[in-house]
């Protein structure tokens, strides 16, 4: 669902549904002569020294980010079996790529208020929105997120009952500045881990859809540009349904899309294939006859999921934790 690029924010919940469009932002990136800066001995001003780096482990994504039919995020597995990092995970469920990647930072996200400015210390209706990115078709939870618009710190906020959903933004202190419209909203906590390491989980929600591969790979584009470089990132592969087996329509877009990420992302692309013998043996887990259908089939074993007969998509601690091994492993092999 690629978001209309205005928006208008008081939604009907049959417009959640929105027609997608593509985002596509470009970047560049500067040529740097390694014998230069060498010579001048500015290497370690630009690219940090290991022990100078920001630590912090940055997880943005939709529900499987926020473990979603588990105890805990997946991050806080791959936490604690790593010292001293400290984890953030961000993710909204129901949410498709491009949302994602406008809470990363990497798409900018742009707004209008109603009388085009904003109100003391009260909530201004935002009329126009380049991206719902604090959206979701699953619930009616208000989601917010603070940053700068217009030179003032506000916090976004979305809240929905039956009949749709606002957007509104608050300064956090007394303002009548003037909004223009389209005004770009800064998003704090993206700014902040821009030089974080990023997992990045786009995708799950875009499966099944037109354009879904070249949304995701858009996002993830924009996404990993806007990370501070030298860019520290994974991205993980779509996870298949327990319903998506092999020959079906979903099945194949999945595996369509995994494998052109791999093939863009290589070393830094973390693969959602079935558990091997030796992942499965590593967490103390014995597939049962059902489960070794499941792998057959080229899919997580239902063990490993939450239910699949009413949740066909999450996975259970033990699922997440096949992820979270797979992530510790190329966070290691990657000296991150």
């Amino acid at each position: 669902m690629i978001e209309k690029h205005s928006t208008d924010t008081h939604i009907s919940n049959t417009e959640y549904l929105l027609s997608r469009r593509r985002f596509f932002r470009n970047s560049g990136a500067a040529f740097l002569a390694t014998t230069l800066l060498s010579s001048c001995n500015v290497i370690d001003d630009i690219f940090p020294k290991k022990e100078d780096r920001d630590k912090t482990l940055a997880f943005f994504g939709d529900s499987l980010t926020i473990g979603a039919g588990g105890t805990a995020p997946y991050g806080s597995f791959v936490a604690a079996a790593l010292d001293n990092r400290p984890v953030l995970s961000d993710g909204i469920v129901g949410q498709i790529a491009s949302r994602i990647a406008v809470r990363q930072g990497g798409i900018p996200l742009k707004i209008s208020v109603e009388g085009n400015k904003l109100n003391g210390i009260q909530p201004v209706k935002i009329t126009k929105l380049s991206s719902l990115f604090l959206s979701t078709p699953s619930n009616y939870d208000e989601y917010s997120r603070t940053g700068t618009v217009a030179g003032v710190r506000c916090t976004i906020r979305r809240t929905a009952n039956a009949s749709g959903e606002t957007y509104t933004v608050t300064p956090a202190t007394v303002s009548v500045i003037e909004v223009p419209e389209n005004s770009e909203f800064l998003l704090e906590d993206a700014a902040r881990l821009r030089t974080a390491t990023q997992i990045l989980w786009y995708g799950r929600n875009n499966i099944g859809t037109a354009g879904a591969e070249d949304e995701i790979i858009s996002s993830l584009e924009s996404s990993i540009a806007y990370i501070t470089a030298p860019a520290r990132y994974l991205v993980l592969g779509v996870l298949t349904a327990a319903s998506e087996i092999k020959g079906t329509k979903n099945y194949d877009q999945a595996i369509s899309v995994n494998s052109d990420l791999a093939a863009k992302y290589g070393e830094f692309f973390v693969e959602m294939t079935p558990p091997t013998d030796a992942e499965m043996a590593s967490i103390s887990y014995t597939p049962t006859t059902e489960d070794l259908t499941d792998l057959a089939n080229m899919n997580f074993p239902r063990g490993m999921r939450m239910d699949i007969v009413n949740d066909d998509i999450h996975l259970n601690d033990k699922g997440y934790q096949i992820v979270a091994n797979r992530v510790i492993e190329k966070l290691k092999l990657l000296k991150y």
